[in-house]
Protein backbone atom coordinates (compact mmCIF):
# COMPACT_ATOMS: atom_id res chain seq x y z
CA UNK A 1 0.00 0.00 0.00
CA UNK A 2 1.38 3.32 -1.30
CA UNK A 3 0.34 7.39 -0.96
CA UNK A 4 -0.13 8.93 -3.77
CA UNK A 5 2.03 12.62 -3.75
CA UNK A 6 -0.09 15.33 -2.91
CA UNK A 7 0.82 18.81 -3.33
CA UNK A 8 0.98 21.13 -0.02
CA UNK A 9 -1.67 24.15 0.07
CA UNK A 10 1.00 26.72 -0.07
CA UNK A 11 -1.17 29.49 1.69
CA UNK A 12 -0.78 28.38 5.35
CA UNK A 13 -4.04 28.40 7.93
CA UNK A 14 -4.35 30.93 9.12
CA UNK A 15 -2.83 33.03 7.18
CA UNK A 16 -4.97 35.23 5.83
CA UNK A 17 -8.22 37.03 7.47
CA UNK A 18 -11.80 37.29 5.74
CA UNK A 19 -12.13 39.07 2.75
CA UNK A 20 -14.06 41.67 4.55
CA UNK A 21 -11.43 42.12 7.06
CA UNK A 22 -8.24 42.45 5.11
CA UNK A 23 -7.21 41.76 1.27
CA UNK A 24 -4.96 40.02 0.07
CA UNK A 25 -1.08 40.65 -1.02
CA UNK A 26 -0.89 39.96 -4.22
CA UNK A 27 1.23 36.75 -3.86
CA UNK A 28 -1.12 35.31 -1.66
CA UNK A 29 -3.86 35.51 -3.60
CA UNK A 30 -2.04 34.01 -6.29
CA UNK A 31 -1.31 31.50 -4.51
CA UNK A 32 -5.02 31.03 -3.48
CA UNK A 33 -6.56 31.34 -6.77
CA UNK A 34 -5.30 27.79 -7.75
CA UNK A 35 -8.04 26.43 -4.57
CA UNK A 36 -10.83 28.14 -6.04
CA UNK A 37 -9.68 26.82 -9.31
CA UNK A 38 -10.03 23.65 -8.62
CA UNK A 39 -13.82 23.74 -7.48
CA UNK A 40 -15.04 25.71 -10.52
CA UNK A 41 -15.63 22.93 -12.43
CA UNK A 42 -19.63 21.42 -11.37
CA UNK A 43 -17.65 17.56 -11.46
CA UNK A 44 -14.82 18.40 -9.41
CA UNK A 45 -16.95 20.43 -7.20
CA UNK A 46 -19.42 17.01 -7.05
CA UNK A 47 -16.62 14.74 -6.53
CA UNK A 48 -15.65 16.72 -4.04
CA UNK A 49 -18.57 16.67 -2.31
CA UNK A 50 -19.05 12.53 -2.76
CA UNK A 51 -15.18 12.37 -0.82
CA UNK A 52 -16.67 14.85 1.83
CA UNK A 53 -19.30 12.22 2.58
CA UNK A 54 -17.39 9.40 3.49
CA UNK A 55 -13.99 8.96 5.31
CA UNK A 56 -12.40 7.05 2.30
CA UNK A 57 -13.45 7.02 -0.94
CA UNK A 58 -12.49 4.40 -3.61
CA UNK A 59 -11.63 5.40 -7.21
CA UNK A 60 -14.51 2.73 -8.72
CA UNK A 61 -17.51 4.07 -6.85
CA UNK A 62 -16.43 7.51 -7.93
CA UNK A 63 -16.45 6.50 -11.72
CA UNK A 64 -19.79 4.82 -11.68
CA UNK A 65 -21.52 8.20 -10.12
CA UNK A 66 -20.91 9.64 -13.69
CA UNK A 67 -21.82 9.56 -16.83
CA UNK A 68 -18.43 10.26 -18.27
CA UNK A 69 -15.37 8.00 -18.83
CA UNK A 70 -13.20 6.95 -16.26
CA UNK A 71 -10.13 8.81 -17.83
CA UNK A 72 -11.84 12.30 -17.26
CA UNK A 73 -12.63 11.27 -13.57
CA UNK A 74 -8.80 10.65 -12.69
CA UNK A 75 -8.15 14.16 -14.35
CA UNK A 76 -10.34 15.77 -12.44
CA UNK A 77 -9.31 13.66 -9.33
CA UNK A 78 -5.71 14.74 -9.93
CA UNK A 79 -6.43 18.29 -10.61
CA UNK A 80 -8.39 18.17 -6.85
CA UNK A 81 -5.25 16.10 -5.09
CA UNK A 82 -2.51 18.66 -6.59
CA UNK A 83 -4.68 21.55 -5.29
CA UNK A 84 -4.13 20.09 -2.28
CA UNK A 85 -7.78 20.09 -1.83
CA UNK A 86 -8.00 15.63 -1.36
CA UNK A 87 -5.05 13.24 -0.39
CA UNK A 88 -5.10 9.68 -2.30
CA UNK A 89 -2.84 6.57 -1.33
CA UNK A 90 -3.28 3.10 -3.78
CA UNK A 91 -3.82 -0.46 -1.99
CA UNK A 92 -3.12 -2.68 -5.53
CA UNK A 93 -4.88 -1.56 -8.15
CA UNK A 94 -6.76 1.28 -6.86
CA UNK A 95 -6.45 4.37 -5.39
CA UNK A 96 -8.77 5.42 -2.04
CA UNK A 97 -9.07 9.31 -1.86
CA UNK A 98 -10.01 11.30 1.26
CA UNK A 99 -10.84 15.39 1.55
CA UNK A 100 -8.15 17.86 3.76
CA UNK A 101 -10.67 19.44 5.59
CA UNK A 102 -8.03 21.97 6.84
CA UNK A 103 -8.03 23.42 2.87
CA UNK A 104 -11.90 23.79 2.98
CA UNK A 105 -11.12 25.42 6.25
CA UNK A 106 -8.95 27.80 4.58
CA UNK A 107 -11.01 28.56 2.29
CA UNK A 108 -14.31 29.08 4.37
CA UNK A 109 -12.42 31.41 6.40
CA UNK A 110 -11.24 34.03 3.43
CA UNK A 111 -15.32 34.14 2.41
CA UNK A 112 -16.49 34.73 5.91
CA UNK A 113 -18.26 37.86 6.01
CA UNK A 114 -16.31 38.67 9.39
CA UNK A 115 -13.50 37.68 11.67
CA UNK A 116 -16.57 37.08 14.08
CA UNK A 117 -18.55 35.28 11.49
CA UNK A 118 -15.98 32.77 10.27
CA UNK A 119 -17.30 28.83 11.32
CA UNK A 120 -15.66 27.93 14.47
CA UNK A 121 -17.12 23.56 13.76
CA UNK A 122 -16.37 21.51 15.99
CA UNK A 123 -16.33 17.56 15.31
CA UNK A 124 -19.86 17.17 16.60
CA UNK A 125 -21.53 19.66 13.93
CA UNK A 126 -23.82 18.91 12.30
CA UNK A 127 -24.25 17.42 8.32
CA UNK A 128 -25.86 19.64 5.94
CA UNK A 129 -29.41 20.16 5.70
CA UNK A 130 -31.57 18.66 2.92
CA UNK A 131 -31.10 22.28 1.29
CA UNK A 132 -28.00 21.02 0.68
CA UNK A 133 -28.10 17.58 -0.63
CA UNK A 134 -28.68 16.19 -3.69
CA UNK A 135 -31.31 13.53 -4.51
CA UNK A 136 -28.23 10.94 -4.16
CA UNK A 137 -27.49 12.35 -0.76
CA UNK A 138 -24.18 13.97 -1.86
CA UNK A 139 -23.76 17.59 -0.32
CA UNK A 140 -23.36 19.70 -3.32
CA UNK A 141 -23.59 23.60 -3.27
CA UNK A 142 -26.92 24.72 -4.19
CA UNK A 143 -25.21 28.39 -6.41
CA UNK A 144 -21.35 27.19 -6.75
CA UNK A 145 -20.93 30.43 -8.80
CA UNK A 146 -19.08 32.31 -5.86
CA UNK A 147 -16.06 29.71 -5.91
CA UNK A 148 -16.28 29.47 -9.47
CA UNK A 149 -16.24 33.44 -10.03
CA UNK A 150 -13.36 33.72 -7.36
CA UNK A 151 -11.00 31.26 -9.53
CA UNK A 152 -9.63 33.95 -11.43
CA UNK A 153 -7.23 36.38 -9.95
CA UNK A 154 -8.30 39.65 -11.01
CA UNK A 155 -11.58 39.00 -9.98
CA UNK A 156 -10.67 37.58 -6.55
CA UNK A 157 -8.32 40.85 -6.43
CA UNK A 158 -11.55 42.97 -7.18
CA UNK A 159 -13.32 41.13 -4.22
CA UNK A 160 -9.90 42.03 -1.96
CA UNK A 161 -10.63 45.50 -2.71
CA UNK A 162 -14.19 45.73 -2.21
CA UNK A 163 -14.53 44.24 0.89
CA UNK A 164 -12.45 47.63 2.09
CA UNK A 165 -14.78 49.66 0.98
CA UNK A 166 -17.38 50.41 -2.04
CA UNK A 167 -15.43 52.14 -4.84
CA UNK A 168 -15.85 53.09 -8.74
CA UNK A 169 -14.46 51.71 -12.11
CA UNK A 170 -12.30 54.24 -12.14
CA UNK A 171 -10.90 53.54 -9.19
CA UNK A 172 -11.41 49.94 -9.51
CA UNK A 173 -8.85 50.50 -12.92
CA UNK A 174 -6.43 52.16 -10.76
CA UNK A 175 -6.00 50.18 -7.85
CA UNK A 176 -5.35 47.26 -10.24
CA UNK A 177 -4.00 48.31 -13.22
CA UNK A 178 -6.08 46.43 -15.57
CA UNK A 179 -7.51 48.34 -18.47
CA UNK A 180 -11.50 49.44 -17.82
CA UNK A 181 -13.29 47.35 -20.15
CA UNK A 182 -11.71 44.20 -18.45
CA UNK A 183 -12.82 45.85 -15.15
CA UNK A 184 -16.28 46.43 -16.18
CA UNK A 185 -16.44 42.59 -17.76
CA UNK A 186 -15.73 41.27 -14.30
CA UNK A 187 -17.69 43.53 -12.38
CA UNK A 188 -20.71 42.50 -14.45
CA UNK A 189 -19.93 38.99 -13.80
CA UNK A 190 -19.58 39.56 -10.12
CA UNK A 191 -22.99 41.33 -9.75
CA UNK A 192 -25.00 38.69 -11.85
CA UNK A 193 -24.38 36.07 -9.57
CA UNK A 194 -24.71 38.69 -6.76
CA UNK A 195 -21.35 39.17 -5.14
CA UNK A 196 -21.34 42.98 -6.02
CA UNK A 197 -24.21 45.60 -5.86
CA UNK A 198 -24.34 49.06 -7.44
CA UNK A 199 -25.26 52.11 -5.79
CA UNK A 200 -25.96 55.25 -7.71
CA UNK A 201 -23.76 58.73 -6.36
CA UNK A 202 -24.37 61.63 -8.71
CA UNK A 203 -23.14 60.87 -12.20
CA UNK A 204 -21.06 57.75 -10.65
CA UNK A 205 -21.74 54.24 -9.93
CA UNK A 206 -20.19 52.64 -6.78
CA UNK A 207 -19.92 48.55 -6.21
CA UNK A 208 -20.14 47.33 -3.18
CA UNK A 209 -19.40 44.03 -1.88
CA UNK A 210 -22.33 41.80 -0.91
CA UNK A 211 -21.07 39.95 2.23
CA UNK A 212 -24.07 37.38 2.28
CA UNK A 213 -23.01 36.25 -0.98
CA UNK A 214 -19.23 35.04 0.58
CA UNK A 215 -21.11 33.70 3.46
CA UNK A 216 -22.63 31.15 2.42
CA UNK A 217 -20.20 29.94 0.16
CA UNK A 218 -18.02 29.56 3.40
CA UNK A 219 -20.77 28.12 5.01
CA UNK A 220 -20.89 25.26 2.21
CA UNK A 221 -17.17 24.76 2.23
CA UNK A 222 -17.15 25.05 6.34
CA UNK A 223 -20.05 22.06 5.85
CA UNK A 224 -18.02 19.72 3.98
CA UNK A 225 -15.23 20.08 6.29
CA UNK A 226 -17.12 19.17 9.28
CA UNK A 227 -18.94 16.28 7.36
CA UNK A 228 -15.74 14.70 6.10
CA UNK A 229 -14.59 15.05 10.24
CA UNK A 230 -17.78 13.70 11.64
CA UNK A 231 -17.32 10.51 9.00
CA UNK A 232 -13.85 10.12 9.48
CA UNK A 233 -14.26 6.68 10.41
CA UNK A 234 -17.33 5.58 8.39
CA UNK A 235 -15.30 3.06 6.30
CA UNK A 236 -17.17 1.55 3.21
CA UNK A 237 -17.40 -2.26 3.34
CA UNK A 238 -15.49 -4.02 0.83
Amino acid sequence: MSVLPVLETTAAQGCCPPLSVQALAPQVAGELAPLFKALSDPIRLRLLSLIASSEEVCVCDLTGAFDVTGATISHHLRVLREAGMVEARRDGTWAYYRLRPEALDLLGGLLSADAAAAPRLSATAATPTTADVDVEGAAISANPDVVRLLADPLRAQLVQILATGPATTSHLVADTGAKQPNISGHLKLLREAGVVTTESRGRYTYYRLAPDALQGAALHLADLAAQARTTADDFRAL
